[in-house]
């Protein structure tokens, strides 16, 4: 089967030092200082066999996700943009949704209880927990000292088989009859399951009637517009400079749009607000050094009390913190990363299945041979939001 794979020279920089989960040569948790010279290839490789505990699924859908861009895009110096896990040579793609193909004997769906069947629709957690190490049994699994990524550092999605742990594993049935293509909708769990994991569980949610603000519409950031809207935001305010992202945020959901390069951010927030300000914001841009600082004066110019900042975007760039802002505005701000556990996924596969349709943020649909080029085109193209992957 062909597949879609990353090749890097491993070449950590002169001042890092591997921590003590690095593999050298194999696994880095910051590949932005470790991998170098990224190159993709389409490569035929043989059908995973399964495991007894997990499943063979074909793939049908999987989306390109702003991750898998800065796997391939580079700095002045040639290393990877993105500063999370990796091993490479991998096969990328981790937002997918397929149907089970063959499942192994203890390859048990959670919900049912019994062993997946051939033909179920499925989509699947990239988070690959072990569930034994203390974070796991704390129940913090995307935070797991044995972590594994598929489609970082084990293989993923850009194919037409891949196995995986039936542990990872969400019926789409829920999604029958509701979308004429569930697959498509099935493959946009995963990035808006990472927008619930920000805004529900580690930013608490919010209480009907509250304001939010979100900096950033890529789908993250959109995905987050319509969860917060659906759960009773007044108002939900976005911050984007590029005008087709930013109609897409309102079309997902929120009530107002900033340019930050054309409009004084804090000055629209409070204008939009009635200078209440925000009991959340989301730092979805990946640019924290540029926003910070708007997010603090708006805290600060405000009447809110008691708001929480969630970064979500990956970065390896430093924040502006002022202590004195979130200790007299009794604010906090916490750090959000993957989207296991929690009901997490089974919640956002109800919220589509009860009519939140995510399909919208696809703006275009390609084959897998074209994923190279376009993962080219998605390093300067802001008008795309959601590039799918359709599977022959």
């Amino acid at each position: 089967m062909k597949t879609v794979r990353l090749y890097a020279s491993w070449d950590p920089k002169p001042a890092f030092k591997l921590g003590n989960k690095d593999i050298s040569g194999k696994l880095t948790y910051l590949g932005s200082q470790v991998w170098r010279n990224p190159e993709l290839r389409i490569e035929d490789v043989p059908i995973p066999t399964i495991k007894p505990n997990e499943v063979l699924i074909e793939v049908k859908r999987c989306g390109i996700c702003g991750s898998d861009v800065h796997m391939y895009q580079i700095n002045e110096d040639g290393y990877i943009w993105y500063p999370g896990l990796t091993a490479f040579p991998c096969t990328l793609g981790h937002e997918f949704a397929g149907v089970v193909a063959k499942a192994g004997n203890e390859a048990i769906n959670k919900r049912t209880n019994k062993r997946f069947e051939e033909g179920e629709p499925v989509t699947v957690e990239e988070m690959v927990w072990c569930g034994q190490c203390k974070p796991c049994c704390d129940g913090y699994p995307n935070h797991c000292e044995a972590l594994q990524e598929i489609g970082f550092s084990i293989d993923g999605a850009y194919a037409k088989y891949i196995a995986a742990p039936a542990k990872l594993c969400w019926s789409l049935k829920k999604l029958e009859g509701k979308y004429q293509d569930i697959f498509m909708n099935g493959s946009l769990v995963e990035p808006t399951s990472v927008a619930y994991n920000a805004v529900i569980e580690r930013g608490g949610g919010i209480r009907p009637g509250e304001n939010v603000v979100i900096l950033g519409a890529g789908p993250v950031g959109i995905a987050a517009t319509a969860i917060l809207k659906r759960a009773g935001a007044s108002v939900v305010l976005v911050s984007e400079p590029n005008p087709h992202r930013a109609a897409m945020a309102k079309k997902m959901g929120a009530d107002y749009t900033i340019n930050p390069a054309e409009e004084n951010f804090v000055d629209k927030v409070k204008e939009c607000t009635d200078n209440e300000g925000a009991a959340l914001y989301l730092e979805a841009t990946g640019l924290p050094h540029i926003v910070t600082d708007d997010i603090q004066n708006c805290i600060w110019e405000t009447k809110s009390v008691n708001s929480t900042v969630v970064i979500v975007a990956r970065a390896d760039q430093r924040m502006p913190l002022m202590g004195e802002v979130f200790q007299v505005r009794r604010g906090k701000i916490v750090g959000a990363q993957g989207h296991s556990g929690h009901g997490t996924f089974p919640n956002v596969i109800s919220l589509m299945g009860s009519g939140m349709d995510m399909s919208p943020m696809i703006t275009k649909t390609i084959k897998l041979e074209e994923v190279p080029e376009n993962l080219k085109l998605l390093q300067t193209d802001r008008e795309n939001c959601k590039i799918s992957v359709k599977m022959d």
